[in-house]
């Protein structure tokens, strides 16, 4: 499966690599100016001078391909499965006409004849953040970023966490307004166990009135009755500093862990419970993206630069799950952004090939599902969300 955002490094801006491997185990590179998507599982190449690409694909049809991201610079990794060659049909052509523009364009009296187009299937896709492991400047980065979310999210306290390389175990990275930090060694113990259980299930963990929950674990696999914190056995007891609720979020980038936020809410300043599990991994996936991208920008503008992520995040969040995407139909929606638009019923049916009848009956629907009463409030609710020039599909429903 080809994620989304694989899809810019098919442009042709950098040339791409291949390599097979023969019977005898002995690989082969190729050099590709340009790779085609067929679909989100297929992908295509030319085949003009791939004669001992050719061969190994024959004897051992498993390749490996390497492209360039042109946003970043970081490479992606497809691990593909020769299926067949076409020397004809509607791809043969797709790719002749590329090769035959790029060669008018560049002025070449002869073009090099396209032999055929060899079809892969991509049996998995990965980027290789490793690459850009450099660029990361520590502690600082994310520290930064631990401050904008202290301010937009309210998460006030909170630690961030980084796998150590070759390591199983996790390096704390970055801590903000943790009680005790710098002068009691157990200070980050709670988070770190967090962190644990988070990397090793790469999912959201929330933890509620935690204190409460330890005593009675702590109390449940003691002998006899244990009614207050210091009647616990030498070790066991609730770390008084841990009064609230936890939550472990995953920092993925296309797929990959590549660190851990915790945070810890005391009850009144932070509800972890009032927030969608589905936003907290857009919220993930953004962050862990934006993080190499920012890592080389200046110090002075990270922060900017983190708190937008985080307010497209939200911005993005909010129209996925609005009533209109939620509740109206595709077709309803293009009704909706025709009225906000200043169409008449009359020219929205024309627009869209329907009858004056069926769009009165959608806008019926519209008022219903959206609980506005005129043309006037509509265009008013998709004006000022300004939906009228989205097009999002709202991915979460």
């Amino acid at each position: 499966m080809l994620p989304p955002e694989i899809m810019r490094a098919f442009k042709g801006m950098f040339p791409s690599t291949i390599v097979t491997v023969s019977r005898d185990d002995i690989p082969n590179i190729a050099n590709l100016t340009r790779v085609w998507p067929v679909d989100n599982e297929h992908i295509a190449i030319a085949n003009q001078f791939l004669n001992k690409t050719l061969i190994n694909l024959n004897e051992n049809p498993l390749a490996m391909l390497k492209m360039a991201d042109p946003n970043d610079l970081l490479h992606w990794e497809l691990e593909l499965r020769y299926i067949r060659f076409e020397a004809e049909g509607p791809l043969y052509t797709r790719v002749q006409h590329d090769l035959q523009a790029v060669y008018w364009m560049a002025g070449a009296p002869d073009s090099v004849p396209l032999r055929s187009v060899l079809l892969f299937q991509v049996l998995s896709a990965r980027k290789c953040l490793e690459e850009a492991s450099h660029l990361l400047p520590e502690p600082e980065l994310y520290g930064d970023l631990l401050d904008i979310l202290a301010q937009t999210c309210g998460w006030s306290r909170s630690t961030y966490w980084i796998a150590q390389e070759g390591e199983s175990s996790l390096r704390l990275i970055a801590s903000r307004d943790v009680p005790g930090a710098g002068t009691n060694e157990a200070a980050f113990e709670p988070m770190k166990r967090m962190a644990a259980l988070v990397k090793a299930e790469q999912r959201m963990v929330r933890l509620y009135n935690i204190h409460s929950q330890l005593r009675y674990i702590h109390t449940i696999r003691t002998e006899g009755d244990v009614t207050s914190s210091s009647e616990l056995p030498e070790g066991k007891q609730v770390k008084p500093g841990l009064q609230g609720s936890l939550l472990g979020m995953p920092v993925m980038a296309y797929g990959t862990l590549i660190g851990v936020v915790c945070c810890e809410g005391t009850g009144g300043d932070t509800d972890f419970d009032r927030l969608d599990e589905r936003y907290l991994m857009l919220l993930s996936g953004k962050l862990g993206e934006a993080i190499f991208a920012i890592a080389s920008v200046p110090e002075q503008e990270r922060r900017q630069m983190f708190r937008q992520v985080i307010e497209r995040a939200q911005l993005e969040w909010s129209k996925a799950t609005d009533p209109f995407y939620t509740l109206l139909s595709a077709r309803e929606r293009q009704v909706s952004i025709y009225v906000a638009k200043g169409h008449t019923n009359v020219e929205i049916a024309q627009a869209l090939y329907i009858s004056k009848r069926t769009v009165t009956t959608h806008m019926e629907r519209i008022f219903q599902k959206l609980q506005v009463a005129s043309r006037a409030a509509l265009t008013r609710y998709v004006v000022e969300k300004e939906l009228h020039t989205d097009n999002t599909n709202g991915s979460f429903r």
